[in-house]
């Protein structure tokens, strides 16, 4: 990695005392408080308060995503073109943080929130990356995609994606807070967002098929239902699941030159949680494929090679519909990620049902991973960045470890 003038001011002392740091997990509760309170005062002094926590936290979830790629990543993947590009990002995305005064007037608060914007448009392109990487690797090691099934790179790319769905979540709800005047935590319609997930499948799958969708009959014998969640969270992974069983029931059926029968949505209402069924008759899945579904390497690498991710992408509708490793896997890491769950049974021969468990306890925690110890390889890493300006231990102690604020 060649150190941009970003990098060579860094800090190594920073940077490491970052990354052993510990991040601050907020619930979905935390969240939203600090929303409304920002809401409710219709002052821009208000967002300094959520911008003060971004200001510590984020250098710290940044740090810890950079630790990952290089000292807990397989296979020497951490090395490869795109991943070391990754690093290099989020090392001057942390440059630029650490760089940066504490948001404690009006003006500083708008500097700081203009760099979150930039920030966020660089955390897409390199979750879209990633995809990329993994193609790097079945070129560099001329392996099979099912090499590279095992559960030390599913670990790792649980814990790797789940990091980033929260340092993307804390983001976008202060840009959403300071940009249009709303949480992205909120109280929501499980059913209507529900429905706008089908709606939305259905049109995708039109798309990329041009054949008219099966039909999704949705049903829920309370539809009066709210909860404390992040409604393009739920629409995600409602989406993907739908979208996966579609398919299912094109591929199944159609071959057959059969009617393609219809996908049934059921929501319940339960005292613990919201859940959903989803149910097709798209012929199953072997009960030995089964892992393969939640694998990251297997789905992202099935894609055609010449497919390649534009840096435009800002969504993950605007994603290829198949093929990237953003699907199933992905969708139940966020259904975790507030304590709910994703599960799928499935007939061979027949269909399929999928579970979505919403969790209602909205104390739960971010399901943020453990901070690791420093490796030799991660502070050989750090060390071979090039030289710093200046640094001294009172330097870094200028970006202290948050505390929760509410």
């Amino acid at each position: 990695m060649i150190p941009t003038p970003s990098l060579k001011a860094l800090p190594k002392d920073v940077i490491l005392k970052l990354a052993c740091s510990k991040a601050t997990p907020l619930s979905l509760k935390q969240i939203f408080t600090i929303g409304k309170h920002v809401l409710e005062h219709k002052d821009r002094k208000a967002l300094l308060i959520p911008a003060q926590f971004l200001h510590s936290e984020l250098p710290i979830r940044l740090s810890q995503s950079v630790k990952m790629i290089n000292s807990e990543m397989p296979c020497g993947m951490g090395a490869l073109p795109s991943f070391r590009r990754i690093s290099n990002r989020i090392l001057e995305d942390i440059s630029v943080l650490t760089q940066m005064s504490k948001p404690n007037t009006v003006k500083q608060e708008e500097e700081f929130t203009a760099n979150l914007r930039i920030l966020l448009k660089r955390h897409r392109n390199n979750i879209l990356s990633v995809g990329q990487g993994f193609k790097e690797l079945l070129a560099t090691t001329g392996k099979r995609t099912t090499d590279f099934c095992g559960e030390e790179f599913q670990n790792f790319f649980d814990q790797f994606y789940t990091m980033n769905l929260g340092t993307r979540l804390l983001i976008g709800e202060h840009l959403s807070l300071h940009d249009e005047g709303r949480n992205l935590v909120q109280r929501v319609s499980p059913l209507a967002v529900a429905e706008k997930a089908a709606r939305d499948a259905k049109y995708i799958f039109e798309k990329h098929y041009a054949y008219p969708a099966p039909e999704i009959k949705i049903s829920s014998k309370n539809k009066r239902i709210h909860t404390l969640y992040v409604e393009e969270n739920l629409h995600r992974t409602i989406f993907e699941v739908l979208k996966n069983s579609l398919k299912a029931t094109y591929d199944f059926h159609r071959q057959k030159n059969e009617t393609l029968p219809s996908v049934k949505l059921i929501m319940a209402d339960g005292e613990e949680d919201v859940a959903f069924k989803v149910s097709d008759q798209g012929g199953g899945i072997p009960t030995s494929e089964i892992p393969k579904i939640w694998s990251y390497v297997c789905s992202s690498t099935n894609a055609s090679p010449e497919i390649q991710l534009s840096e435009d992408v800002s969504h993950y509708m605007e994603l290829p519909l198949y093929g990237f490793g953003h699907g199933l896997p992905f969708a139940r890491l966020t259904a975790r990620y507030f304590g709910g769950d994703l599960s799928v049974l499935s007939m061979e021969g027949y269909g399929t049902d999928t579970y979505i468990h919403l969790y209602r306890e909205d104390e739960c925690p971010e399901n943020l991973p453990k901070v690791t110890k420093l490796s030799e390889e991660f502070e050989a890493f750090v060390h071979q960045l090039g030289s710093p300006t200046h640094s001294t231990l009172e330097d870094v102690d200028q970006y202290p470890v948050s505390k929760a604020i509410v």
